[in-house]
């Protein structure tokens, strides 16, 4: 595998950050949330500051941008230099004036970072309307080639749109657009891709570098994925618990990681080499789909249109205690199916048979008895579990509403716990108690609290830190084989489907282009579509636990590691 190799010894220090410590405000005894961090991004360097969720990689960003919440934290010592500046003591304006100009952010969710009032054109132009004295002929055209310059289509057009009318890349684009319209000195990329799927992925990692060449930006760069690491990184620093334990150029890091922390990360990391597929159970199939077709939109009182189809002839099974995952880039449908079966829209024409009934023509009342058999688990846990419950509320919930008493359903969600690794005692507290991995548990024990034969997993684990994602895909193995649950698993990051899926089906523009054993379908695909879904993962050339290149050729066999 190729990796960057540019020496950046010569070059101009951008950010120095030095011995810096944060601390919760008004705690003073309390254990430092930063603690001695020093770090140095020259101009024209992509720095990638990894680690676990908790470890302090955004904390570090937000002091960089002098974003700390002022209620929450605070910058107890320590130098954070810009080009000669110290951050650390700036003023409210003076940071208003730095920002955009001399240091930008790209945020993790466009969504939540834009306005959703306002026009994304707008959006831009006010950057430009706040730091420049450009005349509104001047300002539009510099948005318009600004948004060309982030390849977005029909510029025209989205320089009107609203956020929710555009795609979560497009969105993304914007935000760097934003960015990057007054070429700062230093970009603060904070996940900026992780809820992409791997063709979009790639689009904006090359969009960063393409404007990072044009520029000579520095990039500071926040990811729990190491393939994006291995992909764009030119140094790493590793933290934990606050404190960078490693820093190495990206070449040594990788092939010679000297602490176990940072090991461990790597180990953790899964590779597009296929595992083993599980023998298939006797019996019949647990979930079987005819034709299934789903259109959105269609004929109005005052109007006609064929609609959006967003799946169209989907056919598959899935038997006792086997994964079929569904992969595709945003849009292809895999998500539409998958609230198909679960009966959260109806679809337009097809069968979906689960535990021998077929549901899809059945009315909301007619599937209440059947709703214990299929259950699903959503991308974003604090979202899909009630903040005002407890966790023991949410898992007895649905065993009470099929008849179980309450003492029952309280001792079998204390089982529970124990099955997601998770203390008893815990079952009275609130998710926001919780790590994003534990509460990503609770919904995994909730689902599987009723029993279900069906358990649909909507990229379960794709916004969790990489040694999380593999606790939790530990989790749902060993959940199947106690249970011999079969799992619908929907996600855009084939290196997780390579494994934890015994088949994979490859969706385009609502259509399955490709499907099969997941070893034939990963390792030596069909499709071109197929194929440049593989080639856009990140990472796809290296074997991280074992701190080495892939054997392609070995690969593409099914017979790497």
């Amino acid at each position: 595998m190729e990796f960057k190799s540019k020496d950046f010894s010569d070059a101009k220090p951008v950010l120095k950050i030095r011995n810096l410590e944060v601390r919760l405000t008004g705690r003073p005894n309390a254990e430092l949330v930063l603690n001695g961090i020093n770090l140095d991004i020259r101009a024209g360097e992509t720095h990638c500051l990894v680690g676990e969720s908790g470890s302090g990689k955004s904390v570090t960003s937000l002091a960089a941008m002098s974003l700390l919440p002022k209620d929450a934290l605070e910058i107890q010592g320590g130098l954070i230099d810009l080009n000669g500046f110290d951050i650390t003591n700036a003023t409210a304006p003076q940071m208003r004036d730095l920002r955009a100009r001399k240091i930008s952010m790209i945020f993790q969710e466009p969504m939540t970072a834009l306005n959703p009032v306002l026009r994304v054109g707008e959006q831009i132009e006010e950057v430009l309307n706040t730091h420049t004295n450009m005349t509104g002929s001047e300002v539009k055209k510099r948005t318009i080639d600004m948004m060309e310059q982030v390849h977005l289509p029909d510029v025209e057009r989205i320089y009107t749109a609203f956020p929710h009318q555009l795609s979560g890349g497009q969105r993304q684009r914007i935000m760097i657009a934003m960015a990057l319209i007054l070429d700062p000195d230093l970009l603060i990329a904070d996940e900026p891709t992780t809820a992409l799927d791997v063709t979009t992925q790639l689009q904006i990692l090359k969009l960063i570098a393409e404007m990072q060449e044009r520029n000579g930006t520095a990039v500071l760069f926040i990811t729990h994925d190491m393939g994006v690491v291995a992909e764009i990184a030119d140094t790493v620093s590793v933290m934990q618990k606050g404190q960078i334990v490693e820093h190495a150029p990206i070449r040594d890091l990788l092939t010679n990681p000297q602490v176990a922390y940072t090991k461990k990360l790597l180990s953790a990391v899964p590779n597009l080499a296929p595992r083993a597929a599980r023998q298939v159970s006797a019996g019949p199939d647990i979930v079987a789909v005819e034709g299934l077709d789903m259109t959105y939109g269609g004929n109005g009182f005052f109007f006609k249109s064929e609609g959006v189809k967003a799946a169209r002839n989907v056919n598959f099974s899935i038997a006792p205690g086997r994964t079929l995952g569904i992969v595709g880039e945003s849009g292809s449908g895999k998500s539409t199916v998958a609230r198909c079966i679960m009966r959260l829209i109806d679809p337009t024409a097809g069968k979906i048979t689960i535990a021998g009934s077929e549901i899809a023509q059945l009315t909301r009342r007619q599937l209440q008895p059947h709703r214990k058999h299929f259950q699903i688990v959503f991308q974003d846990p604090y979202r899909s579990l009630n903040p005002r419950w407890t966790v023991a509320r949410s898992l007895c919930e649905g065993p009470i509403n099929f008849g179980t008493s309450r003492e029952v359903a309280m001792e079998h969600a204390a089982e529970l716990m124990e099955l997601v690794d998770l203390p008893r005692d815990a079952l009275e507290r609130y998710p926001h108690q919780f790590s994003g991995g534990q509460r990503q548990r609770i919904a995994i024990a909730r689902a599987v609290a009723m029993k279900p034969d069906l358990l649909v997993a909507d990229e379960a684990v794709s916004a969790l830190d990489v040694s999380v994602q593999a606790q939790v895909l530990d989790l749902l193995d060993d959940i199947q084989d106690k249970f011999g649950v079969a799992m619908l698993f929907i996600t855009h990051d084939l290196r997780v489907a390579a494994q934890i899926c015994d088949e994979v089906l490859v969706m385009q523009k609502g259509l399955v282009v490709e499907h099969g054993p997941a070893g034939e379908v990963l390792a030596s695909p069909h499709h071109d579509y197929t194929r440049n879904l593989i080639e856009a993962a990140p990472g796809r050339d290296w074997d991280f636990a074992n701190f080495c290149a892939l054997d392609r050729a070995s690969t593409f066999t099914g017979t790497a590691a």
